[in-house]
């Protein structure tokens, strides 16, 4: 399993399963597995919402951006 992104980097949720783009800034917290072996994300913003994502939802945050 090739990681796209690492445990602390702050990302932005480019496209969702749902159809719509997040701005919010969202922290990796947790790498998880899929069935396919494809990397999942737990990520978590300051409010506490945690969401599942793919790498191909997110995309790395500003380095100017604040979690």
């Amino acid at each position: 399993m090739k990681e796209a992104f690492h445990i602390g980097q702050l990302v932005r949720i480019t496209r969702s399963s749902s159809g719509y783009s997040d701005h919010r800034t969202y922290c990796i917290v947790c790498l998880l597995s899929d069935e396919d072996d494809s990397p999942i994300y737990r990520v978590k913003n300051t409010a506490g919402i945690e969401r599942l994502v793919k790498a191909d939802e997110i995309e790395p945050a500003a380095l100017t951006a604040v979690p």
